[in-house]
């Protein structure tokens, strides 16, 4: 006789083994970051442009709340909150949360991991992985906003704090790994590592290393050339419009 599948049947799924390494992968970013900043750069005080790494840590705790409203709402029926005025929620948070000790902040991350985990251990693997599932996901699926929300975009945000601090290689490793690791653990969604090798060719033409952009932006043009049109606006790439290795990438 057949079992329905559990939580405990679920977590062992190639699906929820990668959502939770996404996790695992974050929080690691995120704590990587800590041990750099002097206690003085945890204490900092941003500005609503100019932001501090507490500030980075609690906008993030809020896109991964977002995600966790997201999980309940797939379990739970209904719509999520809404947060599609991205700037406006943005600026709340920062003001809500400027005077927020970095240690509440770190500690917020990790009971925000908790409970997004014991979340997926809910869901079974067509939950997380189809993308036309819930229409308030607007085609993209649960594990793509896990990657988003846990990994992709505070690896963003981390990244920039290395920059602001002059870090440049740790700023690009980490953007590479993140590339890196989104080829292994989604070989079957090539456009999705596309887009993480992009954002890697536009943070090395931010940085100065142009041989090193146009290569992430050939082959991220070599997987998706749909992405050509955006090589071709993208503000990030202006550094490389002059080189004619770079203008023979959008014009073939």
């Amino acid at each position: 006789m057949g079992e329905t599948m559990g939580p405990t049947s679920s977590t062992e799924s190639e699906t929820h083994g990668r959502v939770l390494v996404l996790l695992a992968r974050g929080q690691a970013d995120q704590d990587a970051l800590a041990v750099r900043l002097s206690p003085e750069d945890r204490a900092a005080r941003g500005e609503l442009h100019d932001w501090s790494p507490k500030d980075h840590v609690a906008h993030n705790n809020f896109w991964r709340q977002d995600a966790i409203w997201r999980l309940h709402t797939s379990l739970e029926g209904g719509s999520p909150p809404d947060t599609e005025d991205v700037q406006a929620w943005n600026h709340r948070v920062f003001r809500e949360q400027r005077e927020t000790p970095w240690e509440q902040l770190v500690a917020e991350t990790k009971r925000l991991r908790a409970e997004t985990a014991a979340l997926i251990q809910q869901l079974s693997p067509d939950d997380l992985s189809q993308r036309d599932r819930y229409p308030w996901q607007r085609g993209e699926s649960l594990e793509t906003l896990i990657l988003v929300n846990w990994y992709d975009h505070p690896a963003e945000h981390w990244a920039d704090v290395y920059l602001s601090r002059h870090e440049v290689d740790r700023a690009l490793e980490l953007r590479q790994t993140v590339a890196t690791t989104v080829r292994e653990l989604f070989p079957h969604y090539p456009k999705m590592y596309s887009y993480m090798v992009y954002k890697l060719g536009g943070y090395c033409a931010r940085s100065g290393r142009s041989e090193q952009a146009i290569g992430a932006i050939r082959e991220a043009l070599a997987v998706n050339s749909s992405l050509s049109e955006q090589v071709r606006k993208d503000t990030d790439l202006d550094s490389l419009r002059a080189l004619p290795e770079f203008q023979a990438l959008y014009e073939h």
